[in-house]
C-alpha cells in the first residue's frame, strides 16, 4: 500500500514483491532497472547503475570528465584539458602545461651553399659544398613565441654521412639579424663532441662538463634560460620526456641588448668547415620542443 497526501494508492504497479511491480530489494542502495520493454524490473546496486551511466558519457575520453558551462547545463572537458587530467603524475602534468611542440614545417628554410628542407627538419651539404660565414650555413629559422628569461629548448638530433669535426649542427635562440646574433646556443659536433654559448659578442665556447653525445638520433641537445642563469644539457633517449639528461655547462647570461630585447628568433644551423666529399653531410632535427618556465 502506497500513501499519496492522504489519498491511498492499492494494487498500484509500482506495489514491491516482484510480479508486474517493483522487485524485491536484495540489500540497502539498490534502484529498480528495467531489463526491456514490457518487461519487470530488476534490483541493482545504485553505485553499479551509476559509474555504468558516467562510463558511457565519459570513458571513451581519456581524462574527460563533467564540467558546469555557466548557462545552467553541463558540458565536458575539451580535448586538451581531458589530456591534462589524463596526465599520469605531476611532472607529466607540468609537461602537458608547458611544453610546446614546434613544428619545423612552419620553419622558415634557407638553404645557403647547401640544402634545408622544413618539411623533413634536414640540413645537408653535398660533396664539394661548404659553410664559412651565416649566410653559407643551410638552416631553418622561425618564432620560438617565449620569454628567453625563462625558457627551455630542445631537439632531437641525427648526423649522418661524412661528418668529422668540421660538422657541427646547432640549437639556438637569439636576433634575427643577418649574422643571427645568437644569445644562447649548444652545439653538437660530427664526432659527437658538444660544447655552448653564454652569449653573443665576447662569447666563449666551452662545457665544464666534457664529454661526448651519441649521432644515431638518440641524441638530444637542450638549453635552459632561468632566473639569468643558462644552462646547457645533453640527453640520451628515444624521447623528451625519457631522456637521460646531462648538464655540461652553467654561466650567468648578460644579454646584449638587440632592438626590443627579447631575442623572438630560434635557428637550427649546420656549420661544414671542409668539403665533406661524397655523399655529403646530412644533420636531421627532429621533436624540437619548447618549454615555458615560471
Amino acid at each position: 500500500m502506497i500513501t499519496v497526501g492522504t489519498t491511498v494508492v492499492s494494487g498500484s504497479p509500482i506495489n514491491g514483491g516482484g510480479g508486474a511491480g517493483l522487485p524485491v530489494a536484495g540489500g540497502a542502495g539498490e534502484v529498480p532497472v528495467s531489463t526491456g520493454a514490457g518487461t519487470t524490473y530488476a534490483a541493482s546496486p545504485i553505485s553499479t547503475e551509476v559509474s555504468g551511466v558516467l562510463a558511457g558519457f565519459l570513458g571513451a575520453v581519456s581524462g574527460q570528465t563533467v564540467i558546469g558551462d555557466g548557462a545552467g547545463d553541463l558540458a565536458t572537458t575539451s580535448a586538451d584539458v581531458s589530456a591534462l587530467l589524463a596526465s599520469a603524475d605531476a611532472p607529466a602534468m607540468r609537461s602537458a602545461l608547458c611544453d610546446r611542440t614546434i613544428s619545423l614545417a612552419g620553419l622558415t628554410p634557407s638553404n645557403g651553399n647547401g640544402t634545408a628542407v622544413a618539411a623533413t627538419g634536414t640540413l645537408s651539404y653535398a660533396s664539394g659544398q661548404t659553410g664559412g660565414a651565416w649566410a653559407d650555413y643551410p638552416r631553418l629559422v622561425g618564432a620560438h613565441g617565449t620569454s628567453i628569461w625563462a625558457f627551455e629548448a630542445a631537439v632531437r638530433i641525427t648526423i649522418t654521412g661524412t661528418a668529422s669535426s668540421n660538422t657541427v649542427a646547432s640549437l639556438g635562440i637569439g636576433s634575427t639579424g643577418s649574422a643571427y646574433d645568437a644569445v644562447s646556443m649548444v652545439r653538437l659536433f660530427g664526432d659527437g663532441q658538444i660544447d655552448g654559448l653564454a652569449v653573443s659578442g665576447a662569447a666563449v665556447w666551452s662545457v665544464y662538463t666534457p664529454g661526448t653525445l651519441p649521432v644515431d638520433g638518440t641524441g638530444w641537445l637542450r638549453v635552459r634560460v632561468q632566473a639569468g642563469v643558462m644552462t646547457c644539457w645533453t640527453g640520451v633517449g628515444a624521447s623528451y620526456s625519457a631522456a637521460a639528461w646531462t648538464l655540461r655547462d652553467r654561466r650567468l647570461m648578460v644579454a646584449p641588448p638587440n632592438a626590443d630585447n627579447t631575442y623572438p628568433s630560434l635557428a637550427l644551423v649546420l656549420y661544414q668547415g671542409v668539403d665533406p666529399g661524397a655523399p655529403g653531410v646530412q644533420a636531421v632535427y627532429s621533436n624540437f620542443t619548447i618549454r615555458d618556465l615560471p
